[in-house]
């Protein structure tokens, strides 16, 4: 029996020569035109059938025998490809030709179109497939993007033909990129959506904030499992959200097997033809194992912004759920380019990269592991060596992005690039900064009916001073009432993270009369929002003394706070006086002292704030907001004249609707209990003139100061249909619907003296149109517009219920 052993290994050895060992051949496919990486290609291996896909980089590894001859490469939009394997290099090196057809030109089938049960599969199967509706996930992520010019035409020539300008770009761009920069950032997310960011490294080729990386890194959404998907801050429909098939086409272009036997179907979609809707065009490849999504390709179809961004995103099977791996977003600036001599120019290009790793997917968090703010960035963030950016880079740096990271830093410290982000970051806060000084943007200039124009100035010492006290005051005179205005403040910052802060106010000013404000929010000029605040005609002078604090809890991150003492003497408007028949005998008063205590927050559910080292900036929350602030004024104390309380309550949220546009509203409500001046009850804002600038969250019919309430609620309803109603290929107007509707009471009418006023029980009405981007200069778009008053104040004269508008808002 043994000697039949020396047979049997023998019969091996045959085999094992008949089909050879195993080996790894890995490379790179790459357009054989653009030498564009190509992501998620099929490959197969010709005799043993194995197969393997192009990761989102092109690059891709498969096991075959060590006698296979050929791979079979096959990949949508291009001619199919058969390789011969080198065995000798250690990397594949394969360029696909790019077929010349086009999609569009696909439009019917008989009967079901076979793509629809899988989208259907796909729709179903999207709860349990998206990651964000996990209990809980934490992952690292390497973000890279590198910016650079699309001058492939101009590094191919012929240097003997080229003119001295393109000699010297083609030289720059031989060496080097023009922008450079990478994160490392760690996420946790805990369900229902508490989730942080902590971004760990920043490096911005010329820039050392780490913000800048931070907001280049937020282009995509991270999962394609949302019913919008956002792209630079804009929404389009997901192709795989429900009711899809009614607007977009899908056709099945191939379909391979895995290892696993699962079929992955690669499916194109794009919006029908004669349908209006954001939507995408792309590729879904979907893997009919859990019917998931393992890898889509996607663009808006309209480059009309001149910003050509593609995203691309793959997904690996972790632990049995699909997860996000890798992250592309390409863009194209097709509005800038350079010049390189004899009318050539070449378009502004930026590549980004993002890698996921460490992916845990039943980590072991609780809410108090979870910091103030939704993302945070260390503090060390610009400052970490290469041993750490080892760790997490895929691969080293190579000598060109060595050499633009060189130079650009270079050109970045001799200009200050970094003083520039700065100047953009305050100026979005409302400050220009200037040496250790900062100027108050809302104290140079305004407009209101009452002051007329005001002219001043407005200064804060800065974070060259201290990061911890600031001091500042103002100075400015109104044309209109002719009177100065001035006042001083400090502030101290107790802890940042928490936006813990202790101020002091002292002025003496003019303060809208029946006015509201909640403690956070700050007048911009340029804020259509606050466009109202130029009807004001009844404004009180006003001296006062304030002293806040404001701050955050980590256990209620979403609430900020803020309480404090507030004493204020008012003198009355013009002719008015308050009489209280409890008060001095109910003798005339044209001089009112309030000593108040108040304790307020703003709520907003999820907001994504980004802590960073000059403040926070939000970015905004997908859940309405709400401010909750209370009053309770206190007679014979320090002053004080009135006891009352008084409640404000504000709610505002935006909804974007599939196919219907944007929704927003604001809810205003308030109650005052007990007997005050007009001073400090509630004036409805009226914006109205029979031609005049559109003011959102006004009432544009209504005449200023016409109506007077001790408690009221006021609605403000907008729907903008987006371009969805019409649009040409280079002029698209939005269409946008308003209804505004109030009601109120007012107590104790005997108490106000020489004042014209109306009351607000029946409610009141008005509706209208604005059609926005009639010119749309990018930064700013002009309309026009026109709303009607109705209902019970409505005039029995038509044409005094219409108010025409030309509204202007800005696009930062």
């Amino acid at each position: 029996m043994f000697q039949r052993f020396p047979i049997f290994f023998c019969f091996l050895f045959i085999v094992s020569s008949m089909y050879g060992q195993s080996v790894v051949v890995e490379g790179i496919i790459r357009d054989k035109n653009s030498r564009e990486p190509l992501a998620f290609v099929h490959i197969i291996a010709e005799n043993t059938k194995t197969g393997a896909t192009s990761d989102i980089d092109g690059k891709f590894s498969i096991k075959v025998n060590q006698n296979e001859c050929c791979l079979n490469l096959t990949y949508v939009g291009y001619e199919s490809h058969q390789h011969k394997i080198d065995f000798t290099t250690k990397s594949q090196r394969i360029f696909l030709n790019p077929k010349l057809y086009q999609l569009d030109e696909v439009e019917v089938f008989p009967g079901i179109n076979p793509a629809h049960r899988i989208i259907k599969n796909v729709v179903e199967n999207r709860n349990e497939n998206n990651p964000e509706k996990l209990d809980a996930f934490t992952y690292t992520s390497y973000d890279k993007m590198v910016v650079t010019v699309d001058a492939d035409s101009l590094m191919l020539k012929d240097t003997a033909l080229l003119d001295t300008n393109q000699r010297e770009i083609r030289k720059f761009l031989d060496q080097r990129d023009i922008f450079l920069m990478e994160t490392v950032t760690e996420r946790k997310y805990m369900s229902p959506g508490l989730n942080q960011e902590n971004v760990l490294a920043t490096r911005v080729s010329g820039f050392k904030d780490p913000l800048i990386a931070f907001m280049i890194s937020q282009i995509q959404s991270t999962s394609f499992y949302d019913e919008l998907i956002q792209i630079a801050g804009n929404k389009y429909i997901n192709p795989i959200s429900k009711g899809s098939t009614n607007k977009y086409f899908f056709l099945i272009e191939d379909t391979t097997y895995n290892e696993r036997g699962d079929s992955i179907f690669t499916i194109s979609f794009r919006p029908m033809k004669n349908t209006n809707f954001e939507g995408l065009r792309g590729f879904l490849y979907i893997n009919s194992y859990k019917w998931a999504v393992q890898n889509v390709k996607a663009q808006p179809p309209d480059d009309s912004t001149g910003i050509v961004i593609k995203i691309q995103q793959a997904y690996d099977l972790i632990d049995e759920q699909w997860f996000p791996t890798q992250l592309n977003t390409d863009i194209i600036f097709t509005n800038f380019s350079a010049s390189a001599g004899q009318g050539d120019s070449y378009a502004l290009v930026g590549k980004g990269r993002s890698y996921i790793r460490d992916i845990n997917l039943n980590p072991d968090l609780k809410k108090k592991d979870f910091g103030y703010h939704e993302v945070e960035i260390e503090s060390d963030a610009a400052k970490k060596k290469g041993e750490f950016w080892q760790e997490y880079r895929i691969d080293s740096l190579t000598q060109r992005e060595l050499e633009t990271y060189r130079f650009i830093d270079s050109i970045g410290n001799e200009a200050n690039f970094d003083r520039m982000a700065t100047i953009a970051q305050t100026l979005l806060s409302g400050r220009i900064p200037i040496g250790f000084i900062d100027i108050d943007l809302d104290k140079l200039i305004r407009y209101n009916s009452y002051e007329g124009f005001y002219l001043g100035l407005g200064l804060h010492t800065n974070d060259r001073v201290s990061k911890k006290f600031k001091v500042g005051g103002f100075w400015g005179y109104g044309f209109g009432d002719k009177r100065a205005k001035y006042g001083l403040d400090a502030s101290i910052n107790v802890h940042k993270r928490s936006e813990s802060v202790i101020r002091l106010d002292a002025y003496n000013k003019v303060i809208a009369s029946g006015g509201v404000e909640f403690f956070d929010e700050k007048y911009k000029v340029w804020d259509p929002g606050d466009f109202y605040k130029f009807f004001t005609k009844r404004m009180n002078v006003t001296r006062g003394v304030e002293l806040a604090y404001s701050f955050r809890l980590k256990p209620m991150r979403d609430f900020k706070w803020s309480t404090g003492l507030r004493l204020q003497e008012k003198k009355a408007n013009g002719q008015y006086y308050f009489t209280n028949q409890n008060m001095d005998a109910g003798s005339p008063q044209t001089t009112y002292n309030f000593t108040d205590l108040q304790i307020g927050f703003r709520f907003a559910f999820r907001e994504k704030v980004v802590e960073t080292t000059k403040g926070q900036i939000s970015f905004g929350s997908k859940y309405p907001v709400v401010w909750l602030n209370y009053t309770k004024g206190i007679a014979g104390f320090m002053g004080g004249m009135y006891n009352y309380d008084k409640i404000d309550l504000k709610i505002e949220g935006s909804k974007h609707f599939k196919y219907l546009g944007d929704f927003h509203f604001r809810l205003m409500s308030g109650i005052v209990l007990g007997e005050i001046p007009v001073s400090n009850l509630y004036i409805e804002n009226g914006s109205f003139r029979t031609f005049t600038i559109y003011a959102p969250n006004s009432f544009g019919t209504m005449r200023t100061g016409e109506f007077l309430s001790d408690r009221y609620a006021s609605l403000y309803l907008t729907h903008n249909f987006g371009n969805l109603l019409l649009d040409f290929k280079r002029f698209h107007p939005e269409f946008m619907i308003v209804t505004n509707i109030t009601f109120g009471t007012l107590s104790n009418e005997e108490n106000h003296h020489n004042i014209e006023y109306n009351t607000l029980e029946k409610g009141y009405y008005e509706s209208g149109l604005v059609i926005r981007k009639l010119l749309d200069l990018q930064i700013l778009d002009l309309g026009v517009g026109v709303l009607y008053r109705y209902g019970p104040y409505g005039f029995d004269q038509v044409s005094k219920n219409f108010a025409y508008k030309f509204s202007i808002f800005y696009g930062f």
